[in-house]
């Protein structure tokens, strides 16, 4: 048997001993022996293969949403993965409730005097798990699991401050605007846009979670309220399901832990929540797949049409309607005859996209104390102090 030109797999190329080429190329000129050897491996792999589809059919594992495995024999070692296979939502609710249902409740600690009024943290933006600091980036500016605690410390301490000068409240309201978690294994999870950044899929999920988890419990701690109320947007263009997985596990483990926790993960891209004379609605500003663009830092004709006829469908009827989204990472204010238009701005810092194409931007979030029946609103931006890179 004369020698013979083979391109050949990697596991093929490191079973041969042959040296792996710099250029990638992957054809190798195999004499007499190492052509048998390779012709006896191929063989052997189908014998494999088809034993594991045989074993398949007779097991019915076609309907175990297995995801991978290994077949191994004295000839090969195999890993087959199943091309079919997802992980439903329904799966990783059912993981996420036998992991919290052993939990004990607590009852979260209220103040002695009743509350009035409301207290309202919002955050939005902020895409952990993003890289603003690569060599590529216009400015720089460093954002990592350390930096988001040290912005979480100054929420809490402007949360104290609030609670302490003119608490006990009715309800505290800590809402999220969405895009949280930066994307999914590099793209947002839109999908078809590469992002630059600097953690894991595990690990930006576990910043993600234990983060929020503390700050929500810390604030719960402060005992400045009867209630509490998380409203979640997770219908955006960066965080999607991956999101929604995240706040899943906080939700279960409040209001498993808590009696006085209302957690909501928001589903639809916009949605609205009444307290007394007022109406909220909420919103990244973009979707995880239908929206053509993004509703605007200051709101244009259409976007106005949209938000009548979404207050009309839902016949909402409350004196003062608000309009809350995040997505542009910047504050801007603005007042239509029927309701307010706000954009709240990102709790991360310029992304290096913001930084190459509009420069240095800022950070932070928003409390506001709102009175029940009257629209005296008292709104404060807090700006965090950007951290230069490089």
């Amino acid at each position: 048997m004369a020698g013979k030109s083979k391109r050949l797999k990697p596991h093929e190329i490191e079973l041969l001993g042959l040296p792996i080429k710099k250029s990638g190329n992957t054809a190798y000129k195999l004499g007499r022996e190492k052509l048998q050897r390779l012709m006896q491996l191929r063989a052997s792999e189908k014998e494999v293969r088809n034993t594991f589809v045989e074993t398949m059919k007779q097991h019915n594992f076609s309907e175990t949403p297995w995801k991978d495995g290994w077949l191994k024999t004295k000839e090969a070692s195999i890993r087959l993965v199943n091309p079919n296979f997802t992980l439903t939502l329904e799966q990783v609710t059912d993981a996420l409730e036998t992991i919290v249902n052993n939990l004990p409740p607590i009852s979260a600690p209220k103040p002695k005097a009743s509350g009035k009024n409301a207290l309202r943290l919002v955050v939005s933006d902020a895409h952990i798990g993003m890289e603003s600091n690569s060599e590529d980036a216009l400015f720089g500016f460093d954002y990592n699991e350390k930096i988001l605690q040290e912005h979480l410390n100054v929420i809490r301490t402007e949360m104290q401050a609030r609670i302490k000068n003119n608490g006990p409240f009715e309800v505290i309201f800590i809402d999220d605007l969405g895009d949280g978690l930066d994307g999914f294994n590099n793209q947002t999870t839109r999908g078809g846009h590469h992002l630059p950044q600097n953690m894991t899929n595990k690990e930006a999920w576990r910043v993600y979670v234990q983060g929020k988890l503390a700050l929500i419990q810390d604030i719960i701690a402060l005992q400045g309220a009867h209630r509490y109320e998380m409203r979640n947007a997770v219908n955006s263009n960066h965080g999607g399901d991956f999101e929604w997985t995240a706040n899943l596990a906080i939700k279960m483990v409040l209001e498993q832990s808590y009696n006085n926790v209302n957690y909501h993960v928001m589903q639809r891209a916009v949605e609205h929540f009444t307290y007394g004379n007022h109406t909220y609605i909420l919103t990244h500003g973009k979707d995880k797949g239908l929206m053509k663009r993004n509703w605007p830092l200051m709101i244009t004709n259409d976007v106005a049409q949209i938000i009548r006829q979404y207050i009309d469908h839902y016949r909402i009827n409350t004196k003062y309607i608000h309009v809350d989204k995040g997505d542009l990472h910047q504050a801007a204010y603005h007042r239509e005859p029927r309701f307010d238009y706000r954009n709240f701005m990102s709790l991360a810092p310029p992304s290096q996209w913001v930084q190459a194409n509009f420069g240095v931007s800022y950070c932070g979030f928003a409390i506001q104390e709102i009175p029940k029946n009257t629209n005296d609103i008292k709104h404060t931006d807090h700006f965090f102090d950007l951290t230069p890179g490089h």
